[in-house]
């Protein structure tokens, strides 16, 4: 494995798989449907996130990682109001 699958598959796992989720997990143990919707989105695009390091696609990376932390940012609004 070359250095950018490397790195993919770590954005994979600590990005999408253990941040997003206890997100996610959060809004389901409060019952906060909303927050848990911008949450499963965020994670799917942080999910995308990987395939833009490994085909070398640096402005979709950051298009898909600023995606990505808008909805993070929504879920924890959604959550805090």
């Amino acid at each position: 494995m070359d250095r950018y699958e490397t790195f993919a598959t770590w954005i994979f796992i600590v990005f999408g798989a253990l941040i997003i989720t206890g997100l996610m997990a959060f809004a389901i143990a409060t019952g906060d449907k909303a927050a848990f919707l911008f949450a499963l989105a965020s994670a799917c695009a942080a999910f995308f996130l990987g395939f833009a390091v490994i085909f070398d696609q640096p402005r979709l990376y950051g298009l898909i990682l600023f995606v990505s932390i808008a909805l993070i940012a929504g879920s924890i609004t959604a959550i805090v109001t």
